[in-house]
């Protein structure tokens, strides 16, 4: 048998030039450039993990304006300037113009910052991924920024089975952790 038919079939590379970590950004000052949905989401989603969000707009929708009010993040009241992202580990461009957000990748990217551009998931060097979490248990779903939508969906349909008696799949996780020939 040939070297190359003993190995699995590689994955495109478009696809899987990833690799999934967990971030723990705990104490981590973090930017958030765009004060709508998306922006709002992913300034929350830092912050319950520790992270020191600043968020960056003219404007805030409704859940970055509760995130403001309860002192989850800081507000800087303008539109994004270069500059911005000085003293940052983390940033997130999240307007909805391209332009701008571009302008904030590649600030990002001259500082060594990593970036996540909402807009356009190749330009991003990591992704937010769809979580469930269930207990101990916590599964990321991803599709590389192809179909944000259909992650949700998979999330959701996982979680709730997770949560209305999905119980096998956590025994079989923990069966798996325990080792071969655990009982669950």
């Amino acid at each position: 048998m040939s070297h190359s038919a003993e190995r699995p079939r590689r994955r495109e590379a478009a696809s899987w030039n990833r690799v999934p970590v967990w971030l723990k950004p705990r104490g981590m000052a973090c930017a958030v450039i765009g004060g709508g949905r998306v922006g709002a989401r992913r300034a929350r989603r830092l912050a319950e993990a520790g992270a020191k969000v600043t968020l960056v707009s003219p404007a805030l929708g409704p859940e970055a304006a509760l995130l403001v009010e309860r002192g989850v993040v800081t507000w800087i009241d303008r539109a994004y300037r270069p500059g911005d992202l000085a003293g940052f580990a983390l940033a997130v461009a999240a307007t909805d113009d391209a332009e701008v957000n571009a302008a904030v990748r590649e600030e990002a990217r001259v500082r060594g910052i990593w970036c996540n551009r909402a807009d356009d998931a190749s330009d991003s060097d990591l992704d937010f991924a769809s979580v469930v979490q269930v207990g101990e248990v916590s599964v990321s779903i991803a599709t590389g920024g192809s179909n944000p939508g259909l992650a949700k969906r998979l999330r959701e349909a996982l979680e709730h089975d997770l949560t209305t008696g999905g119980d096998s799949f956590i025994r079989l996780l923990r069966r798996q952790a325990d080792g071969p020939g655990a009982q669950a």
